[in-house]
């Protein structure tokens, strides 16, 4: 099944989860992939091949980490990290110990967003898209914060251009002018 953190910060400022990972001994290598990166933590064993000719993150030892951008000129994505190896702790115990440290550190700064009965979500109005739609909790680091403050929007990474372009015309209701790129 796989561990997902979620966060919110700013696109345009140096990633505190990279400087994270990068600070590790050893440190992961970091392969730029499609929209994100792959962090292979090559002392915990081989890249297993998918069929597709890729790598299989649920047999191998890496993180895919995606991290905030820009949509349509006005929204930020979410970002995530995912650890998909199954069995991890038997798999790759070094890299459960990651995942566990991690979850740790990232949990020390304010949650935004938890699908928990007993969670009052204060932010819930500036998380747009299918941001909601997930389990795991969303966290915001200082600048995160400060752009919920200041009425940032956020989206999912995942989320598709049909729907940024309804997410658009609501906003466009709310004053808020969306670029036309995806």
């Amino acid at each position: 099944m796989g561990t997902t953190y979620r966060f919110l910060a700013n696109p345009s400022e140096p990633s505190e989860v990279i400087a994270w990972y990068r600070a590790l001994a050893p440190s992961p290598v970091e392969v730029q992939g499609r929209n994100g990166l792959w962090l292979y933590f090559k002392n915990e064993g081989p890249l297993i091949g998918g069929d597709n000719g890729e790598v299989d993150p649920k047999h191998s030892p890496v993180v895919s980490l995606f991290l905030p951008r820009v949509r349509r000129g006005v929204m930020w994505t979410v970002g995530e990290v995912h650890f998909l190896a199954t069995p991890l702790r038997k798999r790759f115990p070094e890299l459960h110990k990651v995942s566990s440290a991690f979850s740790k550190w990232l949990s020390a700064n304010e949650c935004v967003y938890s699908n928990k009965p007993s969670f009052k979500g204060e932010w819930n109005h500036f998380l747009e898209g299918s941001v909601m739609n997930y389990d795991a909790p969303v966290f915001a680091f200082p600048s995160g914060l400060a752009a919920l403050r200041n009425g940032q929007y956020f989206v999912a990474e995942d989320d598709t251009v049909a729907r940024l372009d309804k997410l658009c015309s609501s906003l466009r209701l709310r004053g808020i002018q969306c670029s036309q790129e995806a």
